[in-house]
């Protein structure tokens, strides 16, 4: 099988899918909703049978809310659904491993905002969850330490975009600017027709997510859905989540 050849039809497939969109939408909101179902269909159908895949908001048991999130990723088997709408879902954010921004054309201008819409999700606060007890307890290890419950991952897919390296030093100078460490960054971009911007580790490898000592790297590449995948795809597959705690999001309320 091989594999390449597989994702490059894929590719070749959402290609023409925005363009039939392109072509049979004029309204700009509407033709943006799908382009986000097209990556949705992806997913769905590519990730592992343990992961959901909607759209909507996550908030926290602080009454933090996002902004409104194109993808959200979150465990199929644990999240509690908080609203359930036509086309959108509101869910806690304990139980998220990772939001994608889909965007039609990745401009310039658009980095600051896609950084405040990155930025409404990763200060969400995970606290409503019970630790294992026992002598061994189970973390994560992302962003250079370890994590007691998953941080969220923040992707952006889009479908054209201005120059990779143009949008990786605006990428920098806006981090260095805020003085964010790495789990507040916007981790890993992809533009189906450019390449993908990753993370460069110290031994020459690509990562979804940056540690202190990784470098934005921007790889030019006819595959870059194959590689924004493989790359994910190292966390989406080992994905773990302890135990919800529902009651610490009823707040004050008494059953009077």
């Amino acid at each position: 099988m091989n594999v390449a050849e597989v994702f490059a039809q894929v590719a070749n497939q959402m290609r023409a899918d925005v363009e039939s969109s392109r072509a049979a939408i004029s309204h700009a909101g509407l033709k943006g909703g799908e382009f986000e179902k097209i990556l949705r269909k992806f997913l769905r159908q590519y990730l592992p049978a343990s992961l959901d895949v909607s759209t909507g908001q996550a908030v926290d048991s602080k009454g933090g809310v996002s902004r409104q999130l194109d993808v959200i990723i979150t465990d199929a088997a644990k999240t509690p659904i908080l609203y359930q709408g036509e086309e959108i879902r509101v869910v806690p954010i304990e139980c998220v491993y990772a939001a994608i921004e889909v965007k039609a054309n990745l401009t310039l201008r658009e980095v600051d905002s896609v950084l405040e819409n990155m930025k409404s999700v990763k200060q969400l606060k995970k606290a409503a969850y019970q630790l294992e007890r026992g002598p061994i307890t189970r973390s994560v290890n992302m962003f250079g330490q370890d994590w007691p419950i998953w941080p969220v991952n923040y992707y952006v897919f889009a479908f054209e975009s201005a120059d990779l390296t143009s949008i990786a030093n605006r990428l920098n100078a806006l981090a260095a600017a805020g003085d964010f460490p790495p789990h507040s960054r916007v981790d890993m971009v992809c533009v189906l027709d450019r390449g993908v911007i990753c993370n460069r580790t110290p031994d020459g490898t690509f990562d979804a997510l940056p540690t202190p000592a990784s470098n934005l790297a921007v790889c030019n590449t006819r595959k870059s859905l194959l590689l924004f995948y493989t790359l994910a795809s190292q966390y989406f597959n080992q994905t773990w989540l302890p135990s919800f705690r529902f009651s610490d999001y009823l707040g004050e309320m008494t059953f009077d």
